[in-house]
């Protein structure tokens, strides 16, 4: 009967064994593969910041000669009007000669009426002082509808 017993042991033994290897055996495969996952993801290229330049593209030119899809690359500091002295000159009868500003300032776009007698708009509301823009926003002035791309 004692050897029964100290067989019995023997075998629970070899069990334990088995079941603390297995999750041994586990504990490494999940380590080792979440290290190399943290190695990739540290060796990847990392997307940074767009390499197109911020624009406006016309989405409406109204009655103006601008066509549908026009672009306008933007500076940082960017004027909009009837006048030909504007960064982007805008020729149609509803828009101001100094009509509307766009400016960066800390990684954000702005934009800011110049009590223009006609407004400019960002999605369809009245532009109050200086309000902020993101990409695929419609910005209009006077008639003329453009989107914004960054």
């Amino acid at each position: 009967m004692a050897e029964v017993l100290e067989f019995d042991w023997f075998i629970l033994l070899l069990r334990l064994a088995f079941v603390f290897l297995l999750y041994f055996f586990l504990y490494q495969i999940v380590r080792v593969t979440s290290r190399e996952l943290v190695e990739l993801a540290r060796r990847a290229p990392h997307a940074g910041p767009s390499t197109t330049p911020p624009r406006l593209i016309v989405v409406d030119g109204a009655d103006s000669t601008l066509a549908a899809g026009t672009t306008f690359v933007l500076r940082p500091l960017t004027t909009i009007g009837r006048n030909p002295e504007n960064v982007i000159a805008l020729d149609e009868p509803f828009v101001s000669g100094r009509h509307a500003e766009l400016s960066l300032d800390h990684d954000r776009w702005w934009v800011h009426d110049h009590g223009s007698t006609n407004g400019t708009f960002v999605n369809g509301d009245r532009v109050a002082g200086a309000t902020g823009i993101r990409a695929g926003d419609i910005v209009q002035f006077g008639r003329i509808k453009l989107r914004f791309s960054a």
